[in-house]
């Protein structure tokens, strides 16, 4: 029997190495070309910031693709970092590979699947588990075959958990997965809602089969299942923004459990699109209801989320000020309102909101509804729209909080970027 690996920093950056080469090679220089054309053209109107932004954006969403599928050379099932915004590493600027409207309250894990995956996935929680964890095995057509939460997992400081994935049950363990013939992925979403104190379970792999490793080189056949991946994720990308674009721009529907397309089976969604001008401040009265965890991350017209860790891009409802209740009122605008509960799009006039509300059972309906409403208002009128009591913000206050944020965030990479 093989022995289990675990997802040290050497493999990580050897991972997204080879994904930044295969990003060069033809066939998917030729589809990320393709793919930013496509992303062009779905947004014709876009304006000024968010198309100054799009060369970065299509690289970015080109090496989400490509880290997905790349298996390092090593020929095993490995627990890959993806969803990471961009860093420096070794004084070299190292491209993110966020995509498809990445939360950046979540850690997220992926291992490709397909016909012959047989592992037993072994996990070590920390002393600060996150706040949601979900394990999701999904299709080709990302459709969820198996979910496994927290709770399910039995998830507490220094718990241990094993899951058996595969076409058969086998090992004793403390979950089975059956894998039908289209599974794809298998994404592990660890949301942190206190960046400071929460951290991600330790993961390790048992393959139960030989995946036929290492590869000295990538054959024709890899590449272009590589480049295959590329196109799907654009497509994914336009997709997304579909039924959020049908509608007009500021409202946003009652949240809604969905497990669609991947998304969580124990999530309500409220997803809709943003259109601010200088001046202008669109407010967000939030409502948790039930939820264990609420998120508001703002990513682009094109998916991504823009620069969430030096700038107020995203709030969740351990970083917001609350009332007694735990609602709490947002602030979208371009300018910096002076409160606490500020969510800067970072020069971007149009962009996404994919506001969750995570933690709720699927079975039944929650004693009090997550809810959410909004407004558009003038910047002049904010103070007659906020709640009484809402506390003023300085320059130097909101200064500290970015750079804690920053400091915060990087925190869960700490076992893969000291190896």
């Amino acid at each position: 029997m093989p022995t289990p690996r675990s997802h040290s920093g050497s493999l990580q950056r050897a991972l997204e190495e080879h994904s930044l080469a295969l990003a060069t090679t033809e066939p998917v220089l030729a589809e990320h070309r393709a793919g930013r054309a496509l992303l062009e053209r779905a947004f014709p109107d876009a304006d000024a910031r968010s198309r100054s932004r799009l060369d970065a954006i299509a690289q970015e969403i080109t090496l989400n693709a490509l880290i997905g599928v790349v298996d390092g050379r090593l020929g095993e099932d490995l627990p890959r970092v993806i969803m990471r915004p961009p860093r420096t590493l070794g004084g070299r600027r190292v491209p993110g590979n966020r995509g498809l409207h990445d939360n950046p309250d979540t850690h997220y894990r992926l291992i490709p699947l397909d016909d012959r995956s047989d592992f037993v996935l072994e996990g070590r929680a920390p002393e600060s588990p996150a706040t949601i964890f979900e394990l999701s095995g999904l299709t080709a057509g990302w459709q969820t075959l198996g979910n496994l939460t927290r709770e399910d997992l039995g998830i507490a400081p220094g718990a241990r958990f094993r899951v058996h994935l595969g076409p058969a049950p086998g090992p004793p363990c403390d979950h089975f997965v059956q894998l039908p013939e289209d599974a794809e992925m298998l994404l592990l979403r660890e949301t942190l809602a206190d960046w400071r104190v929460e951290r991600p379970c330790a993961l390790s792999i048992e393959n139960r089969v030989d995946r036929g490793g290492p590869r000295e080189a990538d054959d024709e056949a890899f590449v272009d299942r590589a480049r295959a991946r590329v196109a799907k994720w654009f497509s994914e990308a336009v997709r997304l923004t579909e039924a959020p674009l049908a509608r007009p721009a500021n409202e946003f529907p009652a949240p809604v459990l969905s497990g669609e397309h991947g998304k969580l089976v124990t999530m309500a969604y409220s997803i809709g699109h943003f259109a601010v001008r200088p001046g202008q401040a669109l407010i967000l009265d939030v409502d948790p209801g039930d939820a264990r965890y609420v998120g508001i991350p703002i990513t682009n017209l094109y998916g991504t989320t823009n620069d969430n860790l030096t700038r107020d891009a995203s709030l969740n409802d351990r970083q917001a000020e609350r009332g007694p209740d735990g609602r709490f009122t947002c602030v979208l605008s371009l300018e910096d309102p002076g409160v606490a509960n500020w969510l800067d799009p970072d020069g971007f006039e149009r962009g996404f909101l994919f506001v969750r509300w995570a933690g709720l059972d699927p079975e039944k309906p929650p004693l009090r509804a997550p809810a959410i409403e909004t407004r558009l208002i003038d910047l002049a009128e904010l103070r007659d729209h906020l709640p009484s009591g809402t506390r003023t913000l300085g320059a130097t206050e909101r200064d500290r909080i970015l750079q804690d944020r920053e400091a915060a965030h990087a925190l869960r990479f700490e076992e893969i970027d000291d190896d």
